[in-house]
């Protein structure tokens, strides 16, 4: 773990990102460049956000609550809606965590896709098995 104060800011590249956060964790692109945004500025309005993004509101506020309901952003504190980032760890383990859950499902999903299967197809087996007799 590295020494508090020894991290030093490198240039991100976003395209990178982006990709490999898609690619990896189902991560929409304009989700990751909103973070991104976020991250890197101040806390934002839904509005600032969307400017920044070139987006319309109405599509900003969705984004948004997707992030919020995902754990990458929280409201923060204050009299006008802004939203801010959660620190990267814990942004990281949130979408792990989604992610992780639906792998869960789609293994149980499977799971019992093979036993239904075993079950279709074993009185055949047996069968088959009481005509060689």
């Amino acid at each position: 773990m590295p020494v508090p104060g020894s991290l030093k800011r490198r240039p991100v590249d976003e395209r990178e990102l982006v990709e490999l956060l898609q690619r990896q964790f189902e991560i929409k692109p304009v989700e990751t460049k909103a973070y991104l945004r976020l991250l890197e500025g101040f806390d934002m309005t839904p509005h600032e956000l969307g400017l920044a993004l070139d987006i319309p509101l109405a599509e900003t506020q969705a984004l948004l609550e997707r992030m919020l309901l995902n754990g990458l952003i929280i409201r923060a504190t204050g009299s006008e809606t802004r939203f801010a980032p959660l620190h990267p760890r814990m942004t990281m383990t949130n979408i792990f965590k989604i992610y992780e859950k639906g792998v869960i499902d789609a293994l149980r999903s499977h799971r019992t896709t093979v036993d239904r299967v075993v079950n279709m197809l074993e009185p055949i087996y047996e069968e088959r098995k009481i005509h060689r007799s």
